[in-house]
């Protein structure tokens, strides 16, 4: 009984260990490309310094682990790991794959190439050579092999002061070309959307002078500057043969990131008028950055680095969402963009961040997320940005429309009237139209502030403004002209129909009946009539002949109407000097 049993341990620690070891993929009955991290057995090695021949003596003994759960992201680790997977080939030919590894920052990717127990062939790939000295010069790591006849062991040694990251592909060279072109067109269309955005910003900001614009800029180009780092471009096409840029490089634009989208966030939420509390501690905030990176550098661990970086990152998410509610809360309606994209953009980077940590199983579209996440939220800024340039403009317009008015009456002013009148004064020059001008006075007005106050005189002058709008055409330009004085400029108009439409409105305004708290009161008003002839070269000279007719109407008894000749020119009028009545 005792032998059986002995028998049955050895037995099943025999099967235990043989179950460590997965079953060879068949080269023939692949697809093009395979995500082959669920065919690993693999084993971490904590002191980092196990050699070749130590953990393939581990191996012998079972200590590898399938890696059954298809496990790529073992987060922010000193360790090294070990892999392990076996690759047949039943045909009699040899067959040409790729091992792509869908990272760009391992520093170590070690191949060992075995058959019947021996090396037959090794490679030493990863961010500690320069992009040029690599042989197979793919944007990510990989390494070519030729499979011969029979079973091949590829046992694997991967190292990283990054996140360990080693979503790992078996596949061929068109494969990963056929890839490139749709990874280019994605990027293309990515990089280029943040290039026309932090130009068409950079502009805003010049001409509006508003500092969110230009924080979005900065905030947009460390996160283009971050993308080409941690996705391998910048290695491949900018820095190719230093390893120091590498290494740094990605970890400072990541800082970078995360400074200038608190910068963002601070001005476009406005929390200086919104949150002016918050809005204080800024530089306490951006001095404790500073001071946190200079201590990382200084520190020189990597690791570390990314691993402080990366928690920020996700702790953004949490930080402007509750900002965003904040100044909702207390009236600002632009953040109603902010909200979904910062949920959106800061949490694709939170995602991805999950995924490099180990929290989240890998998949391409997950890792990839802080690009989606991005993209889609500097979409929505931009249209929170448009809308907030809509809302600038609107006030300039009101701002513009407003210094043209007056206020009281809501009239043209005497300004906008000149400005209104020009156009059409040179074009009835040029057709040789008739038009008019009627310049009127109210009576006694001083009279009546002085008896009835001035909110009585106030309510008189917003009637009479009402009654002229009511008896003038669309194509007539009414304004206010002093402080009891209103002026209509009618195109197109003769002498007898000016003299016509000015008496029809005297009589009006003299049935009108003004209501107030002091009881109603009855006005009238004086009219001078002017219209146009050759001999003016001014609309001045028009209007200083109509001011001639209505001195003339004040002091021929007020409430009636005074024109001047059509021949007439201010030049020869000569006007007898009379006491008003």
């Amino acid at each position: 009984m005792r032998v059986f049993t002995i028998r049955f341990l050895l037995l099943f620690l025999c099967l235990y260990s043989l179950g460590a070891i997965s079953k060879p993929i068949e080269l023939t009955n692949v697809p093009s490309e395979l995500f082959i991290n669920k065919h690993l057995t693999i084993l971490q090695d904590r002191s980092a310094d196990l050699s070749f021949q130590n953990a393939f003596k581990q191996y012998k003994q079972g200590k590898f682990t399938l890696n059954a759960d298809e496990r790529a992201s073992f987060g922010f680790i000193h360790d090294a790991l070990w892999a392990s997977v076996l690759i047949n080939n039943s045909s009699d030919k040899e067959i040409k794959k790729v091992l792509y590894l869908d990272t760009a920052w391992l520093d170590h990717a070690d191949f060992y190439f075995m058959r019947q127990g021996k090396v037959v062939d090794k490679a030493f790939i990863g961010d500690t050579l320069p992009f040029n000295a690599r042989e197979h010069k793919t944007r990510m790591l990989s390494q070519q092999y030729t499979f011969k006849p029979g079973t091949t062991q590829v046992f694997m040694r991967f190292e990283s002061q990054d996140p360990l990251l080693i979503p790992l592909y078996l596949t061929t060279h068109d494969v990963i070309q056929d890839n490139l072109i749709i990874s280019s067109y994605f990027y293309g269309f990515i990089y280029g959307a943040f290039f026309i955005l932090f130009v068409y910003n950079i502009t805003l900001f010049i001409s509006l002078k508003d500092s969110s614009y230009v924080f979005y800029s900065l905030y947009l180009l460390s996160f283009f500057c971050l993308n080409i780092a941690y996705t391998g471009h910048g290695f491949k096409f900018i820095w190719p043969n230093s390893l120091l840029l590498q290494q740094w490089l990605m970890i400072l634009f990541l800082y970078c990131y995360i400074t200038f989208s608190i910068a963002f966030c601070f001005e476009f939420l406005k929390l200086k008028v919104f949150a002016p509390k918050i809005y204080q501690i800024r530089k306490w905030v951006y001095t404790g950055l500073m001071l946190l990176i200079t201590s990382l550098f200084l520190n020189a661990d990597q690791l570390l680095a990314v691993n402080i970086g990366v928690a920020l990152t996700s702790l953004l998410v949490v930080i402007f969402l509750s900002l965003g509610f904040l100044v909702l809360k207390n009236g600002h309606d632009t953040v109603k963009f902010f909200i979904p994209a910062v949920f959106l953009g800061a949490g694709g980077a939170a995602t991805s961040a999950a995924t490099t940590w180990g929290f989240i199983p890998y998949s391409t579209l997950i890792f990839h997320s802080i690009e989606i996440g991005m993209l889609i939220e500097m979409s929505i800024l931009a249209l929170a940005l448009a809308f907030n340039l809509k809302k600038v403009d609107k006030a300039r317009i009101t701002a513009e429309v407003s210094a043209q008015l007056d206020h009281l009456t809501e009239l043209y002013n005497r300004r906008a009237f000149t400005v209104a009148v020009s156009p059409l004064w040179n074009l009835g020059i040029r057709d040789q139209q008739a038009f008019s001008i009627i310049l009127l006075d109210i009576d006694w007005f001083k009279t009546i502030n002085d008896d009835y106050g001035h909110a009585a005189g106030d309510d008189v002058l917003k009637s009479i403004a009402q009654t002229l709008q009511q008896h003038i055409r669309k194509s007539d330009i009414l304004a206010r002209w002093g402080g009891e004085e209103f002026i209509i400029f009618l195109p197109n108009t003769t002498q007898s129909d000016a003299i016509n439409l000015a008496d029809l409105i005297r009589k009006n305004i003299q049935k009108m009946t003004v209501l107030h708290d002091t009881g109603p009161l009855s006005v009238t008003a004086s009219f001078g009539v002017a219209v146009y002839n050759e001999q003016m070269t001014e609309l001045e000279d028009l209007i200083k002949l109509a001011d001639v007719a209505l001195y003339k109407a004040k002091n021929s008894g007020r409430n009636v109407v005074c024109h001047m000749p059509q021949n007439q020119t201010i030049k020869n009028q000569e006007v007898n000097k009379m006491t008003p009545i």
